[in-house]
């Protein structure tokens, strides 16, 4: 058990107010779906919602609001997340309860970033930065991961890595394992998925493979450690993506093979097809050609509208670098004239995201 939630649980125990009760059981309702545990979760929410389901206190109402979001989120990805946090946002400014609309204003900013909403997240942190303080480690590690996150996407890792050392103090000052793990998780995540992209163009180093295999054996090994579920298959995922940038093309196959099938992933970076492409292309590379053929999806780089752009990049990229081995996958041009295409969108994208970070750059010297 984190530490963060063994103290929530010592709380409640002691705690003999029935709204200081709710309260925290609202916020370990929370805590437990962060850590994928949601029957739990759900079993504090609706002995909350028992008690103070007709809004019988404003505060109880938010946090638990905060808690059902947290629960759709990290559960099934439900567009219902958004709407409850932003209602909880919205009920704590009218109440004038600045830890609300600190923590709330913060989940939704980490909503909006996975949505690429890039606008609504500044927005969103900048509110989150009105109404924060110092001590408040939720909201504090919940900002640094959406920060640290922007800023590796936009290619400024200095101060990736400043907002990751900002948020890893808050998360083990707070005993907050899950955002601990999630720090790991996402720094090894966006340096890879930074790897992915630009080996499209340039072949990636040996010395940086072997960073990038350091950043994914630590987030699997604090992973295997403390097992918070809601990353478990996301770990595994990005093992096996490693393993195609590393030419580990027969462990790839087994690798992406086992995670094809798991879920929860947001739809914006992951898709069956996907999956089914990137063993097709390992199998090409092994020179297994008509296996390949024989499953490759019917696919084109169209697809995958839904995806964010740096994974339309790499689909491009592997049907131009398929098609040029065997003529059946598709019209060579045609595939790289999409990739270029999908290169300049994507280069023009993070070029915008690093201008609208401006006025976060020196975000560890605000007054907080």
């Amino acid at each position: 058990m984190s530490q963060l939630l063994a103290r929530l649980k010592r709380d409640l125990d002691s705690s003999v107010d029935p709204l200081e009760r709710a309260e925290v059981s609202a916020r370990i309702a929370g805590n437990l779906a962060r850590l994928g545990r949601f029957d739990e979760a759900r079993q504090f929410t609706f002995a909350v919602r028992q008690q103070f389901g007709q809004g019988q206190s404003g505060r109880v109402t938010v946090w638990l609001m905060v808690a059902e979001a947290l629960i759709h989120h990290y559960e099934n990805l439900s567009p219902l997340a958004l709407e409850r946090i932003r209602g909880a946002q919205v009920l704590g400014s009218a109440m004038g309860y600045s830890t609300i609309v600190a923590l709330a204003s913060a989940w939704k900013a980490h909503i909006e970033f996975e949505r690429s909403d890039f606008e609504s997240m500044l927005a969103s942190i900048d509110l989150a930065f009105k109404s924060v303080g110092a001590a408040e480690h939720d909201a504090q590690v919940r900002l640094a991961i959406v920060l640290s996150n922007s800023f590796m996407i936009a290619g400024d890792h200095d101060q990736g890595k400043l907002w990751f050392k900002h948020g890893h103090l808050h998360a083990v000052t707070n005993g907050d394992q899950a955002s601990i793990d999630a720090l790991l998780y996402n720094r090894a995540a966006f340096l890879l998925a930074r790897m992915r992209v630009v080996n499209c163009r340039t072949p990636i180093t040996v010395e940086e493979l072997t960073s990038a295999r350091m950043e994914v054996a630590s987030a699997k090994n604090l992973q295997n450690l403390v097992r918070v579920a809601a990353l478990e298959d996301h770990v595994r995922l990005l093992e096996a993506r490693l393993m195609l940038l590393e030419s580990k093309f027969e462990s790839a196959i087994s690798a992406l093979q086992v995670v094809r099938g798991s879920a929860p992933f947001a739809p914006h970076n992951f898709d069956q097809k996907f999956v089914e492409l990137e063993i097709c292309f390992a199998q090409m590379m092994l020179g297994q050609v008509d296996a390949a053929l024989a499953h490759l999806p019917r696919v084109s780089v169209d697809d995958f509208d839904g995806l964010d752009i740096d994974e339309r990049v790499v689909a491009a990229w592997m049907l131009g670098k398929m098609a040029t081995l065997d003529a059946r996958v598709g019209v060579v041009g045609d595939y790289w004239s999409q990739f270029e295409g999908l290169w300049s969108k994507y280069s023009e994208m993070r070029v915008s995201l690093a201008t609208r970070l401006t006025p976060f750059r020196r975000g560890l010297d605000r007054e907080q």
